[in-house]
């Protein structure tokens, strides 16, 4: 029996956490604890330093509901760096992760203090966008050309001293209200949203189960590294498979609904023994491993 221990804490819900195998294999030991972070953590690691400068970056707050019947709402810091027309958007998380690497190696206050919903980075230039995502172990990309039909609205708001004007868009199943400023005359914005005539300072749907504001706009030269494959945790350097949108789409749903013991049984679906997990809580709370997950929002509305 193999054990990974969380320090309990009274006031936190924090768990120990065992793991029993018929057969000692330490690489899937070592392939659970970094699956078990990403499920609670979603943590982010560097290793190599291909730098490339910009000329744009902006950090957005991320307001959203994470599952369907949720009425509380919770928040994530993002990045968007722009150079030219080619923009990169990812967790702040991430960012850091891939500061934090290039000095020494993560702890595990490094990953609770970075915690991210999804897994995920998007890499865009003009219409052509890039999306790469870890599912569990897994980790894929796919792309897309996007054409966004935006319609503008002639009303004004001013966001952080920039005077912003109004838009409207349909977009993946939901409907969505930007506002924009000319004054920065860059065609881009959080996520996968670009196309307007200036900078987007901020989105939201129309029920509010995403939006994004923009806290802070700089402009100069910034560094983040290139190498994609360098945000994300890679098991045994295993690369990012190249799949079908839509495929990608039905995998992410179907992972989202598994229990936990599942998702585990799932991401080590090639290994020789595949492990249990038991979690022990204190005061009878401890998680519920063999229900379904509440079922989780996506920025994409897929049924």
């Amino acid at each position: 029996m193999s054990k990974f221990c969380c320090s309990p804490d009274k006031k936190s819900k924090m768990y120990t956490i065992r793991f029993i195998y018929k057969h000692s294999n330490v690489c899937v030991m070592k392939k659970i604890i970094v699956l078990f972070l990403v499920i609670i953590c979603n943590p982010v690691l560097s290793q190599e330093n291909t730098n490339k400068s910009t000329d744009l970056s902006v950090s957005y707050t991320m307001v959203y509901k994470n599952h369907i019947n949720a009425k509380a709402t919770q928040t994530a810091n993002t990045t968007l760096i722009v150079k030219d027309q080619e923009s990169l958007f990812t967790f702040e998380g991430m960012m850091n992760f891939n500061r934090i690497q290039k000095e020494r190696a993560l702890v595990m206050g490094d990953l609770l203090m970075n915690k991210m919903p999804v897994h995920f980075l998007i890499k865009s230039k003009g219409d052509q966008v890039e999306h790469f995502e870890t599912i569990g172990s897994d980790s894929y990309s796919f792309k897309e050309k996007i054409n966004h039909s935006w319609k503008l609205i002639d009303s004004d708001t001013l966001i952080h001293g920039f005077v912003c004007k109004k838009a409207v868009l349909n977009y993946a199943g939901r409907e969505w209200n930007a506002w924009y400023t000319p004054e920065i005359p860059i065609a881009v914005g959080p996520y996968k949203f670009h196309g307007l005539p200036g900078l987007i300072m901020a989105i939201n749907d129309r029920e509010h189960v995403f939006s994004f504001i923009a806290n802070e706009v700089k402009k100069g030269h910034f560094v983040f590294d290139s190498k994609i494959e360098d945000y994300f945790i890679k098991d045994g350097g295993k690369p990012f498979e190249s799949i079908n949108k839509d495929e990608f789409y039905k995998i992410r749903k179907k992972f989202s609904e598994m229990t936990v013991n599942e998702k585990i049984k799932y991401s080590n679906r090639d290994e020789a023994a595949i492990p249990e997990i038991i979690i022990q809580g204190q005061q009878q709370n401890s998680p519920r491993l063999n229900t379904n997950a509440n079922k989780k929002n996506y920025i994409e509305r897929i049924e």
